[in-house]
């Protein structure tokens, strides 16, 4: 699959210890590769990790709220790793890049950019969940629509904090969600919204693009061995997407200390072990 996006970076080979796994891929990993701007000008990245024709392509945004600073890490530790034989990923390190340098929910425009997609959106009072003045108004939203469109993903997961547990609020979603529940350790269930939840990414992931869409609701602290089970997980996901239903995907194992990785992680995103007390969800 060829993303029209431009480079960001230079090329790196990442690696994978994954027991019983064959190397996904022969192909150096480019690097980080921009997909959009914020607001103020801040790039927006995406990193490709296996084989562009590997059937299952599963896509992680680390971050949309830039007051939760763990998802970011997951994705790092993520990007020290290759994906299982059949799944290729694209990590998305934050979607809010103004957000977190400012260590704030919103974006530069104070709009929360999960309340900005076009689907079941309402406009909200300004508070720090207003949708802004209409859907997709955000460059933001925009780039993450673009990007997604044209990826076309299997399963998309979006880390937030800080309700520990892996939303399983849409019916298409729910093996998958009970199945990363069981991986990364966290319950699953129903993440709510203040009220209705509107204007959501993975509402319209769901609703449009008709592939899984995961809220992963972290914890409010999570150490360096939390963020790695997670990125595990992803990828244990992954590989349960890519097998017979009947058949457990193996265990993956993370790659040396020593792997060079590329820096996805934006330098303005905090890495704190933990964040304030948790807005209404999502």
């Amino acid at each position: 699959m060829n993303v029209r996006i431009r480079s960001a970076g230079a090329a790196a080979v990442l690696t994978l210890s994954a027991a019983a796994l064959a190397p996904a891929s022969s192909e150096p990993a480019a690097g980080p590769q921009v997909i959009g701007r914020s607001v103020q000008g801040r790039a927006i990245t995406a990193l490709h990790l296996g084989a562009h024709d590997a059937p299952v392509r599963l896509v992680v945004f680390g971050q949309m709220h830039g007051n939760e600073p763990a998802g970011p890490r997951v994705v790092a530790a993520l990007a020290r790793m290759t994906p299982p034989a059949q799944v290729q990923v694209w990590l998305v390190p934050t979607l809010n890049p103004d957000g977190a340098a400012a260590s704030r929910r919103t974006n530069a425009r104070h709009v929360d950019l999960n309340r900005n997609f076009p689907v079941a959106w309402a406009r909200t009072p300004r508070s720090i969940y207003f949708s802004g003045p209409r859907a997709v108004s955000e460059p933001e939203t925009r780039a993450a629509l673009d990007f997604l469109a044209e990826v076309q993903p299997t399963a998309v997961l979006s880390f937030h904090q800080a309700f520990a547990r892996v939303d399983n609020s849409h019916a298409r979603s729910r093996a998958a969600a009970a199945q990363l529940s069981r991986l990364i350790g966290l319950p699953d269930g129903s993440v709510s919204c203040p009220s209705t939840c509107r204007g959501t990414m993975t509402g319209w992931i769901d609703a449009s693009l008709k592939a899984i869409a995961i809220t992963v609701e972290l914890r409010s602290r999570v150490s360096g061995a939390s963020a790695a089970r997670a990125a595990r997980a992803a990828l244990g996901l992954g590989a349960w997407l890519a097998a017979p239903t009947s058949t457990a995907p193996p265990a993956l194992t993370p790659a040396p200390a020593s792997t060079p990785a590329p820096d996805v992680t934006p330098t303005s995103t905090p890495t704190p072990t933990s964040t304030p007390a948790p807005a209404p969800a999502g």
